[in-house]
C-alpha cells in the first residue's frame, strides 16, 4: 500500500511540476500590465500606505477567494468512486488556479516595491526566489544577498541588466528545483483531499494558509533586496 501511494505521489508530482512551471511563465509573460494596473488601484485605494502593508492587503483579500475555490473543487470527493475521479481533475485545476493567482500576487509585490513588470526575465527570477523561500530552496543572507542552489547572489545582481543576465543563467535550473518541491507538497495535499468532507476543509485551509504564508515571504524578499 505504501509503495503504491509513493508511486501515485511521484506521478502526480511530475504532472504538477510541469503545470506549475507553465503557469509561472504564462503569468510573467502575459499578465504584467493587468497586474500593474491592479497594484496602482490598490495604492490609490490606500494612499500613503507603505508597500509592505499593501502587499499584505492584496494577499489577504485573494486568500479568502482561493480558499473558496479550493473548498468548491473538493466537493466531488463526497461521492465515492466517480466522485473521486472528478475530484482529482478538479484538484489539478484548482492547483493551476492557485499557482497563477499566487504568482500574480508576487508580481503585485514586485510592482509595489518599484520593480518594473516589463522586465520579464528579472521578474521571473523574483517569482522563483520567493517560491523558493517558501519551499526551503532559497535563503536570505546578510547584506541583501540571496542564496540559491549553493550560490550567493548580491543585491546589485538582482536589479536591471544584472538580474536579466542572472535569470538567463539560473532560472531554468532553479525552476526545476522549486517547482519539483512545490509539486510534491501539493501532491500530498491533493491525495489528502480525497477524504470525504474532511477534504473540503483541507483544500480550503491549504489555499488560505499557503497564500498568506507566501505573502509574508514576498514582503521579506522585496524588503531584503531593496
Amino acid at each position: 500500500m505504501a509503495r503504491t501511494s509513493e508511486r501515485l505521489t511521484a506521478a502526480l508530482s511530475e504532472r504538477l511540476a510541469n503545470t506549475t512551471d507553465r503557469a509561472i511563465r504564462t503569468v510573467v509573460r502575459h499578465r504584467g500590465p493587468a497586474i500593474a494596473a491592479a497594484g496602482d488601484a490598490l495604492r490609490a485605494e490606500h494612499p500613503g500606505v507603505d508597500p509592505a502593508r499593501l502587499v499584505h492587503i492584496a494577499f489577504a483579500r485573494r486568500s479568502w477567494h482561493l480558499a473558496g475555490t479550493g473548498a468548491a473543487s473538493a466537493i466531488p470527493a463526497v461521492v465515492p468512486g466517480p466522485g473521486t475521479l472528478a475530484e482529482i481533475s478538479a484538484a489539478l485545476g484548482d492547483v493551476a488556479l492557485l499557482t497563477a493567482a499566487q504568482v500574480e500576487l508576487i508580481l503585485t509585490g514586485a510592482h509595489l516595491f518599484g520593480r518594473p513588470l516589463t522586465d520579464r526575465e528579472a521578474r521571473l527570477l523574483d517569482v522563483l526566489f520567493v517560491l523558493g523561500m517558501d519551499v526551503g530552496s532559497v535563503r536570505l543572507r546578510r547584506g541583501g544577498d540571496v542564496e540559491a542552489m549553493g550560490t550567493r547572489y548580491r543585491s546589485d545582481e538582482l536589479r536591471g541588466a544584472g538580474a536579466d543576465a542572472l535569470s538567463a543563467g539560473v532560472s531554468g535550473r532553479l525552476a526545476l528545483q522549486v517547482t519539483g518541491r512545490l509539486a510534491r507538497r501539493r501532491a500530498h495535499i491533493i491525495l489528502g483531499r480525497e477524504i470525504p468532507l474532511l477534504g473540503i476543509g483541507l483544500a480550503a485551509g491549504y489555499n488560505l494558509r499557503s497564500t498568506r504564508g507566501l505573502g509574508r515571504e514576498t514582503v521579506r524578499f522585496f524588503r531584503h533586496i531593496t
